[in-house]
């Protein structure tokens, strides 16, 4: 049998694999089905490391990185919420988020689930220059999966039923806090979007 701490660290591990169950709202880039929210942590780490050049200078991309793969977790608990949710919803989901997030890091041994509790806190605050870019990649990679085409065509442009009721401008308007302050992502989520438009599957 393992010492206490290894079995708690691996009992953690086991819990966390049901974020591998977690449906959330935006189709994978071929459009076949939902992603899970483990499949999203994994892709924005792999935006991180890919695009760590268009952070600020000085940005630590490992903490990006320990960001973005712990600030989901809590919707092993919590659940994913529709990112145009009313107030009150959204009200109720960080409290239940944070009740989450208790619970999930309890689980660790006492300084890691304190070390885990802060980089979710951190991502949440978006305080420090490392939460900012962690946030700006959150809110592009959806983006990138429903409206962006590789470079050879494939993919995107097609997965707009599941938000009918976006335009053009609810769109830069709900992804403008998070973005704005990196030019070259938004730049590149303003051309998503004009492409997405030009191709008649988003209003302006």
């Amino acid at each position: 049998m393992p010492d206490p701490r290894l079995a708690a660290q691996l009992d953690f591990l086991l819990t966390c694999d049901r974020l591998k169950a977690v449906q959330r709202t935006t189709r994978l880039h071929d459009g076949s089905r939902f992603e899970n929210s483990a499949e999203h942590s994994w892709h924005l780490a792999l935006m991180a490391l890919t695009l760590a050049e268009y952070a600020p200078a000085g940005t630590d991309m490992e903490q990006v990185m320990r960001l973005l793969l712990v600030h989901d977790l809590v919707e092993i608990g919590a659940g994913d919420l529709h990112f145009d949710a009313a107030a009150k919803a959204l009200n109720q989901q960080h409290a239940a988020e944070a009740q989450a997030a208790a619970q999930l890091f309890a689980l660790l041994p006492e300084a890691q689930a304190a070390e885990f509790t802060a980089l979710w806190q951190e991502f949440e605050a978006r305080h420090t220059p490392e939460a900012r870019f962690a946030r700006a990649l959150d809110a592009l990679q959806p983006m990138l999966l429903t409206w962006g085409q590789t470079a050879d065509g494939a993919g995107g442009l097609g997965c707009t039923e599941t938000f009918p009721e976006l335009t053009v401008q609810r769109v830069l308007e709900l992804k403008r806090s998070a973005l704005a302050e990196f030019p070259q992502l938004w730049q590149a989520a303003e051309q998503l979007l004009r492409e997405a438009e030009r191709a008649g599957v988003i209003k302006p």
